[in-house]
């Protein structure tokens, strides 16, 4: 079998992006996932491979294609918006040792290509949704999850916004937070403001959870306040398993997800969440962004980098 380098310089294989695809890509070749950077570990993996896939646009593809190791090797190299929107490291690469670079969306891959030109355009290949994992559950109208690391850019400010005007309208519905506390500044500001805003009951903090599909179960909404997202998969999460989607009207956010779900301001959010029905979307999702459709293009591509 053609031997596969998965080499995810951020994510371990547990929580790597490419988690989801591993279970195709094993059918179909000899693949070999690590989690390291620069140096011999990374050269020895890439001399090994037939093809090697760089996940993420950071130090360890800047390093890989400046030493030569990938000459005359096929290299994928998958993007994401940190290193469009963040970083430096897309113009460390050397371009022409990379045969194909995919972002998740058009926003990023425009983003990409105006900060930085000489990088080839992307193939862009969204997301994939599990729909078997994400399987339909018993959405409670009442109940609005949000889902990040909190931290500024996914806009946890705009959450205690939401809440504190719904509950003054309508004191049923609660609001459910599944991720970690990553910013110091941003964790000492909700602890001040939740009191503040008679919000102690009303906003649950649930940390980093495992079992998301299970967490989902039982949400009727899905909040997304986030500044930008790349894609969003815990948009596309949710509503596979019912939750209707009331998201923040990001930069490209209407090219990725129903412009009826979108919101601009506090108010708008709350008149969506308060008309919110549950599993009007997990058909949507599964026909626009079914992990069955981001895997057939993968291996597509890779077919045509095969040696």
């Amino acid at each position: 079998m053609t031997r596969l380098l998965l080499a995810d310089r951020v994510k371990t294989e547990a929580d790597s992006f490419l988690l989801p695809l591993l279970p195709a890509l094993r059918r179909a070749y000899e693949v070999r996932f690590i989690s390291v950077g620069p140096g011999e570990a990374l050269a020895e993996a890439i001399g090994w491979a037939d093809i090697a896939w760089l996940e993420w646009c950071w130090d360890h593809a800047v390093w890989a294609t400046q030493t030569g190791l990938l000459r005359g090797k096929p290299c994928v190299v998958r993007l994401h918006s940190i290193e469009a929107l963040q970083t430096a490291y897309p113009g460390g690469i050397d371009w022409t040792q990379v045969d194909r670079l995919i972002t998740v969306s058009d926003d990023i891959a425009e983003t990409l290509l105006g900060r930085f030109p000489a990088a080839p355009a992307p193939v862009v290949i969204p997301n994939g949704i599990d729909m078997d994992r994400f399987a339909p559950g018993d959405p409670d109208r009442f109940k609005v999850a949000w889902v990040g690391h909190l931290e500024p850019k996914k806009n946890p400010m705009l959450l205690l916004q939401i809440a504190h005007r719904l509950h003054q309208l309508d004191p049923r519905a609660t609001f459910h937070v599944a991720g970690a506390f990553t910013d110091l500044r941003t964790a000492r500001y909700l602890q001040q403001m939740l009191p503040a805003l008679g919000l102690g009951q009303v906003v649950t903090f649930d940390g980093p959870v495992e079992d998301m599909p299970n967490w989902y179960a039982d949400k009727g909404v899905l909040l997304s306040t986030s500044m930008y997202e790349s894609f969003g998969m815990n948009i596309g999460e949710a509503m596979a398993v019912g939750a209707f989607p009331v998201v923040h009207a990001f930069p490209g956010a209407d090219r990725l997800w129903p412009h009826e779900c979108l919101f601009a301001s506090t108010d708008d959010a709350v008149a969506l969440i308060r008309a919110a029905r549950s599993g009007l979307y997990r058909d949507w999702v599964a026909e626009h962004y079914g992990l069955e459709r981001q895997t057939a293009a993968i291996l597509t591509l890779l077919a045509g980098l095969s040696p």
